[in-house]
């Protein structure tokens, strides 16, 4: 055999290994992970808390806005109501400006690592990042995350490379003050802004300016959120200091470590590449100053995975930008060969994972769930849900995540019958578990239903089944010998299903037929007839509608 045989049968994959880290290549891989959150922005599902963000925009325009803290991101959307259609087709609009926000990100990631290295390890670190675990199916969420990502990275991009003139610790310091009133999450990002100083602390007057620009934001963001917050009527216990107090305590202080592994465990193995550069770019640095300045960029995401409770999978496209950083230095110590081939390889093929099962799970039953409500309430009704995802309509109930069901049961009052009897709402979305279990009963092993006592018999006395999970106001009643009395939800007008017409105080109302009523009324008609008293939309109704199954996707099935 001819020694130069082996040598040319391997020297194809080694090319194609090579290859993979070249500049063009990796910005096509970028530049396509970014066609491809274009099209997810309009397919993929949208999570229960985007329409729960969506919600403080439209309360902000019509004036129902009822929390200060972490709301001042719905100056910047105003526009989104003159957005043709309904809530999805707003969410869709808002998405693609996250994905900007996400351009912004990466684009800042790629300068701070451009610092630290050379272009084309800046670029394989913009690569991993937009191909790590969770970044492709929920970097651009219309959510605080992407906003307060781009700004708290383009903060830490002027900190580790500008020359800190007086434009640019005013860029900073407006960068750092708008990331903090977006959410209160900014502060993770401390540790990493503690690296930039330790990076540059042997330029003369650089951390001091640094320094000044961080005291400037505080002052900033202070200023900023009273004229925000003096907008705002809050309601009973949603005033900035208790809001922040039941953050602080259910997010991070009533937990035990690592309260999300298995989200941190999943992201780990859809981010096997990303955690290998990472970790030789920290253990080869070279230098205890540059090491040092990547652990603290480092810190931001180890210590929100052991301390934070709500690192959901849609946080980690937020936290893990700074880590990121320690992929160029990584890749630039192992330098163009095989082996950074193969951790490119292992990224793609987990990107290229993440894109099938996003895709999997579409908005199809979500669109036709909320074109279905928009057509039988033309103008806004007061309704009860999970989270919101009737955005422009005003919303009864509590927000029934974990965090709101726990404030639920410790404040022990029947919030939900309280509503009701409030705003006599028509309209019931059983959209998430709890209401889902309460609505259809699942038996002693179906479910756990959260609700009171009280809170449930209203619930089930005031709602009858439309299509899909929607439920409108109404009641069944199977007649009987004698006349019934039946108390209906709350007055208004009600449409009649039933096959035969029956006598409501003594009037004949057929299949279909509506009665308008304000107190108890007497109904009689064919002994044994079931009947419902549905309440009457305006619209012709279709309860074939929608089919069965679930609106959300689940966050680790994205």
């Amino acid at each position: 055999m001819h020694p130069d045989l082996p040598v040319a049968s391997n020297a194809l994959p080694v090319r194609l290994l090579t290859w993979l880290s070249a500049p063009a290549v990796l910005r096509a891989g970028i530049a396509a992970a970014f066609a491809i959150f274009f099209v997810l922005a309009y397919w993929r599902n949208v999570n229960w808390d985007e329409f729960f963000f969506l919600s403080h925009v439209h309360a902000h325009l019509d004036g129902r806005l009822n929390r200060p803290l972490q709301t001042a991101f719905v100056h910047a959307f105003g526009w989104i109501e003159h957005v043709p259609g309904h809530e999805m087709e707003q969410i869709f609009a808002a998405r693609l400006l996250m994905i900007g926000f996400l351009g912004v990100t990466c684009y800042a990631l790629f300068r701070i690592s451009q610092s630290l290295s050379d272009t084309r390890s800046a670029l394989i670190a913009v690569f991993a990042f937009v191909m790590s675990g969770y970044v492709l199916p929920h970097g651009p969420s219309f959510r605080a995350d992407p906003m307060a990502a781009a700004g708290l990275m383009s903060a830490l991009a002027i900190a580790m490379t500008a020359r800190m003139s007086p434009v640019h610790i005013a860029a900073l310091a407006v960068l750092l003050a708008l990331s903090l009133l977006v959410t209160i999450k900014a502060v993770f990002y401390f540790p990493a802004f503690l690296g930039a100083l330790l990076w540059r602390g042997n330029q003369r007057g650089v951390p001091l300016r640094i320094f000044v620009a961080g005291c400037l934001s505080v002052l900033l963001a202070g200023g900023l959120y009273a004229l925000h917050s003096a907008g705002v009527e809050p309601k009973p216990g949603r005033d900035t200091v208790s809001s922040a107090g039941d953050a602080l305590n259910t997010a991070l202080l009533e937990n035990r470590l690592l309260t999300r592994w298995n989200e941190l465990a999943f992201w780990a193995l859809l981010s096997i590449g990303s955690i290998g550069l990472a970790t030789w770019g920290i253990g080869t640095a070279g230098t205890r100053r540059l090491t040092l300045a990547l652990f603290a960029f480092a810190l931001p995401f180890v210590l929100s995975m052991l301390f934070y409770r709500n690192a959901f999978p849609y946080f980690f496209p937020y936290i893990v930008p700074p880590l990121m950083v320690a992929v160029a230095v990584g890749a630039a110590r192992l330098g163009q060969g095989v082996v950074l081939g193969a951790f490119l390889i292992v990224t793609l093929v987990s990107g290229v994972v993440q894109v099938v099962w996003s895709l999997s799970e579409d908005a199809r039953l979500q669109r036709a769930t909320i074109a279905e409500v928009h057509r039988l309430f033309p103008a806004p009704v007061p309704y009860i849900d999970a989270n919101g995802m009737i955005s422009s309509f005003p919303r009864s109930a509590f927000f029934m995540s974990g965090w709101g069901l726990e404030r639920y049961r410790s404040a022990g009052l029947p919030a939900l019958r309280i509503a009701i009897e409030r705003d006599r709402p028509p309209l019931l979305l059983a959209n998430r578990w709890a209401l889902d279990n309460a609505m259809n009963d699942p038996g002693p092993n179906g479910g756990w239903i959260p609700f009171f006592p009280e809170d449930l018999e209203a619930l089930r006395e005031t709602y009858i089944h439309y299509s899909g999970a929607i439920w409108l106001a109404g009641t069944e009643v199977t007649l009987g010998a004698e006349p019934t009395t039946v108390a209906l939800p709350f007055p208004g007008t009600y449409r009649l299903e039933g096959a035969a017409a029956i006598q409501v105080d003594g009037r004949t109302v057929p299949p279909g037929g509506t009665v308008s009523v304000d107190e108890p009324i007497r109904v009689s008609g064919p002994e044994g007839a079931s009947v419902r008293l549905v309440w009457d939309t305006g619209s012709p109704p279709r309860p074939d509608a929608l089919p069965d199954g679930e609106l959300y996707a689940g966050f680790r099935r994205f």
